[in-house]
């Protein structure tokens, strides 16, 4: 991953996060406003760090491409009645 001094100071990014308790336990994390950015964990703390830590990937990979970033509405997304969802801030 690129050094943040390279690219400037970090930036904050707010990302709307489903979060789903899989049949096995375990915890399921989607970024509902980033296509393609999700992670998982043996807990919801597990889950939310490692998918802090996929969307600040991703979009360090989207800036040295510079590609701009997919953001999508996810108000509009469907979830389902025994998911949880919140906003994070990632910095990258």
């Amino acid at each position: 991953m690129a050094n943040s001094d390279q690219w400037g100071p970090a930036t904050s990014y707010r990302c709307h996060v489903l979060l789903q308790k899989e049949e096995d336990g375990r915890w399921s994390a989607i970024v509902l406003n980033l296509p393609g950015a999700g992670s998982c964990g043996d807990s919801e703390a597990e889950a939310l760090a490692n998918v802090r830590e996929a969307v600040a990937g991703a979009i360090q990979s989207y800036l040295e491409s510079g590609e701009e970033i997919p953001w999508k509405d996810s108000l509009a997304a469907d979830i389902r009645d025994d998911a949880r969802h919140k906003w994070i801030l990632v910095h990258a």
